[in-house]
């Protein structure tokens, strides 16, 4: 990560800087090392940025909590302030001149204007992908049992960086709740009392409050790690622990027949579409993104890592390519662009021509982050393809905050409408308004990327894109269509529809497998 030898790790050891524990390899706690190496480059604190204190949890500039900002004397004209982090909520110290107090606290009551841009540029990778930063453990023996856990998960079992993130982020939780108890001694009692714990807040509003889905996630994640942990060789626990971990069979019932999402449908999604200007070249990429949940169903985390060689808006043709595409469970999808009108293929078309038109070629992100089309609000500036290299967003809060406030500025403010939901609107509004047959239900279902059921994959799953292709534009072109299979037959019989018609050929297939029969 940081690119150093040997002999400088040793040096940081005599600087103060403390393994978890004398074996090898060493290991030293993450949060530990990034406050040493924040301290050691700036012993007083970096200084903050408008009125945003340097956070060595989050590796970015961030505000603090109004409630918890303490200050103290240091010299004649420097004042030594503490105070959490908004996001992580580690304790921050820097030591500012007076005359910057204020614009400390001013930055506390106004975080709602922070620089999305910038935020990310400073979390770290595995931060960013993973949407919130695993929780410090500060046992030297449990650090040890979660590098092992960690290794094993990535090695053995071959799962994602997320997937291993989320797994250890929900251990971190439960290690956090009971006061970062070793993991060797942690009782039934212990289980009991942290399951509880989830329950109280799944009954909770706002950012406090869980789903039930988080919660059973939460406890299936701690009972998979301490069956791993039962079977290392020098454990002893109870063996019923990890079955306490479980959910009741009436949880699992109501958590299994929930209805997942929002109700978002297709008339909506066009209202949200349409809703949106395409004055700025913001605005224009702001529109495309939308265009291409909706005529794709992409899943958030292929979007943002979509580079410009992988989307040909001539063709309509998407290659999520795993080696460079984030798909789920590393598959390699080949995503057809459905036309379902209203100008939806040509906004992804002006954006891509926006693209070509500023230098930003196949190797840039498809859709470019806010830096790379106008100056931020800090003033850092905008980065034409000239002069930096174009980076793929590294995480999906900016495209999940624009769906939002599309959606608000529509006027649809009903439930929490994020990018998966998009995916849930194409099936209803083809099966629908199209009468979808077997051949475009396999045909929709490659194209979102599912692996077809066994029956469809055996009989019907042999199809090539070109085919594909012709079956989704008929689809389409037969959902948005505003007549009804007798009004076609009736316009043909009675020669009231023309060949200039984009109906005509439905309708004299309509007419012709009517007649012959």
């Amino acid at each position: 990560m940081f690119g150093v030898c040997d002999g400088t790790i040793t040096n940081w050891i005599r600087g103060g800087l403390e393994p978890v524990d004398n074996k090898r390899p060493q290991l030293f706690a993450g949060y530990k090392l990034r406050q040493f190496l924040t301290n050691m480059r700036w012993p007083r604190g970096r200084s903050p940025e408008k009125g945003r204190i340097f956070c060595s949890g989050c590796l970015g500039f961030k505000a603090l909590v109004a409630e918890t900002i303490q200050t103290a004397s240091t010299e004649t004209k420097w004042l030594s302030v503490t105070g959490v982090c908004s996001d992580c909520h580690n304790m921050l110290h820097v030591e500012v001149p007076a005359s910057d107090l204020g614009e400390i606290f001013t930055s506390s009551r106004n975080t709602a204007e922070d620089s999305c841009d910038v935020n990310e540029e400073a979390v770290s990778g595995d931060i960013a992908r993973s949407g919130t930063p695993i929780p410090p453990e500060n046992n030297s023996s449990n650090l040890r049992w979660l590098y092992g856990y960690r290794i094993f998960l990535e090695n053995h079992q071959e799962w994602d960086v997320r997937t291993v993130d989320a797994h250890l982020r929900a251990i971190g939780q439960m290690s956090a709740f009971l006061a970062h108890k070793a993991f060797e001694l942690i009782t039934i009692a212990d289980v009991c009392g942290f399951k509880d714990e989830l329950r109280h807040r799944r009954e909770l509003d706002g950012r406090k409050g869980l789903s039930r889905s988080t919660v059973v996630h939460t406890l299936g994640r701690c009972c998979a790690f301490f069956k791993w942990l039962q079977r290392r060789p020098d454990i002893r626990m109870d063996p019923d622990l990890p079955g306490y971990f479980k959910p009741s069979r009436r949880e699992r019932a109501a958590e299994s027949s929930m209805v997942k999402g929002t109700s978002l449908n297709f008339d909506q999604a066009l209202c949200i579409f349409k809703a949106m200007p395409q004055s700025q070249p913001l605005e224009l990429r702001n529109r495309a993104i939308i265009a291409m949940l909706i005529v794709t169903g992409l899943r958030i985390a292929a979007l943002i890592t979509l580079r410009g060689k992988h989307v040909n808006p001539h063709t309509r043709w998407i290659n999520q390519d795993p080696r460079e595409v984030n798909t789920k469970l590393g598959k390699h999808i080949r995503t057809y662009c459905l036309d379902l009108g209203s100008g939806l293929l040509n906004a992804i078309a002006a954006w891509a021509r926006w693209r070509d038109t500023n230098g930003f070629g196949e190797d840039a992100p498809f859709f470019l982050p806010d830096r790379h089309i106008q100056s931020n609000k800090i003033g850092l500036g905008y980065r034409p393809a000239a002069t930096d290299l174009a980076q793929c967003w590294k995480s999906d809060d900016s495209v999940q905050r624009i769906i939002k406030d599309a959606a608000h500025a529509a006027g649809i403010t009903d439930g929490g409408i994020s990018s998966h939901d998009f995916r849930k609107i194409q099936h209803p509004f083809l099966s629908g308004r199209g009468g979808m047959t077997i051949n475009e239900e396999l045909a929709l279902q490659l194209n979102f990327g599912h692996t077809p059921t066994e029956i469809i994959r055996k009989h019907y799953a042999s199809m090539p894109d070109s085919e594909r292709e012709l079956i989704l534009d008929e689809l389409c072109r037969r959902a948005l269509s505003h007549w009804s299979e007798l009004e076609l037959y009736l316009a043909f019989a009675r020669s009231k529809i023309t060949e200039t018609d984009p109906d005509f050929r439905r309708a004299k297939d309509i007419f012709e497998k009517n007649s012959s029969s």
